[in-house]
Order: structure tokens, then sequence, then C-alpha cells
């Protein structure tokens, strides 16, 4: 008996929670289809860039509702943060995969060298990818090993200053493989990350953003999204580096006293 009413309150609180979960998800679809159709009853479909004006609107509304108490028990703010993850397939979006230049990163690492075997190692390698299931190294990796004279720790190779505290020219082919597998892995992982922060910026619910195997490939998913060029800027926009001539304190501290002289006198 104990058990048949442990079971039946389960049952019970289980049934409550899924209900509870549920009118979340019918809060946040009753808002947005509300600020859908605000959207549309403000922008024409005339106007010249419709589409992203309508989702302007739609924001803005959202964001002047978000915190208005909805059937007495939650607001649309909270209401999204628990809703039922319905993901592309029931909420549409977009779907992107990105792929991680790793012969960019090879040529990066190497200094952009001129050297003709480790280009010849590039342009192969290209060419193996076409009929190859290995990761993009592994065939650069085949393809300089193609001569057995080739030396990885050339400094003309990856020998050089960039990489100097973890490779030197003693080293052999073997010794310098695994280094620049991991050197390879830190840069896809620094773009994965660097992409999960624009997306976690980008205002979209649950989005999903994942590594696909070691291939270099990056997938993302942004349920509910629809400006495309905006997430193209998004995923495609470089970070600026901006240096500025500053003045020592020196110089600045000599001409106050300048201009004090100045006013002084």
């Amino acid at each position: 008996m104990h058990k048949n009413g442990l079971v039946k309150f389960i049952a019970i609180l289980f049934t409550f929670i899924s209900i509870l979960q549920i009118s979340y998800t019918y809060v946040v679809s009753k808002v947005e289809k509300d600020a859908e159709n605000y959207a549309i009853s403000k922008i024409d479909s005339e106007e010249r860039d419709f589409i992203i004006k309508r989702e302007q609107a739609q924001r803005s509304y959202l964001d002047s509702v978000a915190d208005i108490t909805i059937f007495g028990f939650t607001s649309y703010k909270g209401a999204k943060t628990k809703e039922l993850n319905k993901g592309l397939d029931l909420k549409g979006g977009i779907n992107v995969i990105l792929q991680i230049s790793v012969r960019d990163i090879l040529k990066g690492l190497a200094e952009d060298t001129n050297d003709p075997a480790f280009n010849r190692a590039i342009d192969r390698a290209d060419e193996l990818q076409k009929s190859s299931n290995d990761t993009y190294v592994e065939s650069f990796f085949i393809a300089f090993e193609e001569d057995d004279s080739n030396r990885l720790a050339s400094p003309d190779v990856f020998a050089n200053r960039t990489l100097s505290d973890e490779i030197n020219f003693e080293m052999n082919n073997n010794e310098v493989k695994p280094i620049i597998r991991r050197k390879i892995d830190e840069s896809i992982t620094s773009a994965f990350e660097v992409l999960r922060k624009r997306i976690d910026k980008f205002g979209v619910t649950q989005p999903n953003i994942q590594r696909l195997g070691n291939s270099g490939r990056i997938l993302v998913e942004l349920p509910g999204a629809k400006d495309v060029d905006r997430v193209k800027k998004l995923l495609q926009s470089t970070a600026q580096l901006e240096f500025w001539t500053s003045e020592k304190n020196q110089e600045f501290f000599t001409f106050l006293s300048q201009a004090n002289q100045v006013i002084k006198d």
C-alpha cells in the first residue's frame, strides 16, 4: 500500500511539473505571437527591409512587456527561462556549420613560410582531403613526409620564433606532430569560445553550439532566429585591435606647468 501511495504521489507530482512546464511554454508562445502580430501591424510588407524592421519591432515589444505579470503567476521574462526546449525542428531558426581553416592555422604556426617543402605539403593536403576521411593536419603530415628528408623541426617550418619554447631543431617529426596537433586544437577551441560568447549576446534562447569531432567544424543552431544577415555579420566579424599613441606623464606635466606659468603671467 505504501508503495502504491508513493507511486501515485510521484505520478501526481510529475503531472503537476509537466503542466507547469507547458504553461510556461504557452505563455512564451502567446506573448511572442502577440509581438509578431504587433510588428506586422506596424511595419508594412512594402517597406524597405521590412523583415529587419519587424524583428526590431518584435524585440521592442517583448522588452516592453518582459516584466509584466501574466496569468498571475509569471512574466514573459521568467517564463522564457523555463519554457520547453523546442529546438529547430519545432521552432525553426538558423542552422550553420562553420569550417575552421586548419590550413591557415598551419601557415600561421609556420609564420607564413616560403619553404617549398611546406607549401607543397599544404597543396598536397588539399588534394588528399578530397578523397580522405583523415583530418586536415593528418593529411598534411602524410604529404610532408612523402619526402623522407623533410623535417617539421626545420627553422623554416615549425622550429621558428613563434614555437621556439616548444620545438627545437633537434626534435624529430614524431616529436613535433603532437605539439602541432595541440596547437591546432587550441586555436579551434579559442574560435569556439569566441563564437559562443558572441552567440550568448545575440539574444537567442537555448542556442546550440558544438564542435563536430576533430574536423575543425562547428555547428551553430539558433532557434527562432530569422535575420540571416545579422547572424552572418555576428559569426563572420573579426576582432579589431587598435593602437593609440600616448604621451608620457612627464611630458604632460611639463605642458601643464608651462600653461600654469602663462596664466600667472
